[in-house]
């Protein structure tokens, strides 16, 4: 039987390489590797617009807030880009935002890349269960313009009570202007096709991470709520799906078995322009666990009904939704299983 070709765009993570290199094949399926065009918010924003490709990484939280608009896409439980954002607050001195006091930032004007992206949720909903400040607390400023960006693409209506302006220029630059008193981050990634660029102040003291130990921090969330927050998933074209529900166990399978190969690298050969690999491994499985990003719906359902709970509380999301709106049936009937 001739093998399904599915095109396919995604950050060449350790845990994907394999597949991308040919490595590993799913069973019935030739990968075509896009690469990511335009980086993550290139590739996220063609998605929601243009449904350019059959499987892509995709924002959490814009499935989330588009599957219930029409998105043509089911999600797989392979969850990329994890990462505790909220230990990556930057804030500026001259503000008066004390490090570690997350409360400071009511009040505030908090710069984010763009409202609607997962990094931001999780920032929003962390910041109000962890240290009780409310989305409706701070003013936000978006880099990105009002159409250009998974929010304007999204058609995103904002509750009553969130404030939200558009910015003309990147973080550094605004930090520079004391136009904003904090922002998720120093400045946007060099590839991007829809961040502005601008000055960066990575580096600068008048512009310190809120979190003075954010590893600490990172690790002490984890231990409290059992979660390492997923940012990207994996959709397929629903289209795909109905006509071949099996793609959707194959792709899983294959997505498994090249994220072991990359693990069992890590544990043999850390990264040799990592200084101290082996110790930042073992740290890393002390915290962790040997494998830090678990896939299927059952393993991660801690995460999925926490995500939907704040896309919920934060107005991007109607309501939280049935698994099975969310993932194909053959993924729940595997994982189920399992």
């Amino acid at each position: 039987m001739t093998d399904l070709q599915l095109t396919f765009a995604m950050t060449p993570y350790d845990r994907v390489m394999p597949l991308i290199t040919g490595q590993v094949k799913p069973a019935g399926i030739t990968l075509h590797y896009q690469g990511m065009p335009g980086a993550v918010p290139g590739v996220f924003y063609e998605q929601i617009k243009y449904h350019r490709y059959d499987v892509s990484e995709f924002s959490f939280s814009s499935f989330l807030n588009d599957r219930p608009k029409g998105l043509p896409y089911y999600m797989l439980p392979v969850f990329h880009n994890r990462n505790f954002s909220y230990t990556q607050i930057v804030v500026s001195k001259a503000s008066g935002i004390r490090q570690d006091h997350p409360e400071d930032l009511i009040g505030k004007r908090f710069a984010v890349m763009d409202y609607q992206q997962t990094a931001g949720l999780w920032i929003r909903g962390v910041l109000l269960h962890e240290f009780g400040v409310k989305d409706s607390d701070v003013k936000w400023v978006q880099t990105r313009g009002q159409n250009l960006s998974h929010t304007g693409a999204s058609g995103t209506k904002l509750p009553p009570g969130v404030e939200l302006t558009f910015a003309d220029a990147n973080f550094g630059s605004l930090f520079l202007r004391g136009e904003i008193d904090a922002a998720m981050g120093w400045g946007s990634p060099s590839a991007s096709s829809i961040d502005r660029k601008g000055a960066d102040v990575k580096g600068n003291p008048d512009f310190p991470l809120l979190f003075s130990d954010p590893k600490a921090e990172g690790i002490r969330y984890f231990k409290k709520n059992g979660v390492y927050p997923p940012h990207h998933t994996t959709i397929v074209r629903e289209s795909i799906l109905k006509e071949h529900p099996w793609v959707a166990t194959s792709l899983m399978q294959a997505f498994e078995e090249a994220k072991e190969i990359a693990i069992k690298g890590w544990e043999t050969t850390p990264p040799t322009l990592l200084v101290f690999g082996g110790l930042l491994r073992d740290e890393v499985a002390d915290a962790f666990g040997r494998d830090p990003f678990p896939y299927g719906v059952k393993n991660n359902a801690k995460a999925i009904d926490m995500v939907q709970t704040i896309s919920v509380e934060q107005g991007l999301s109607p309501k939280k939704a049935p698994m099975s709106d969310l993932f194909p049936e053959a993924v729940l009937l595997s994982d189920e299983r399992l």
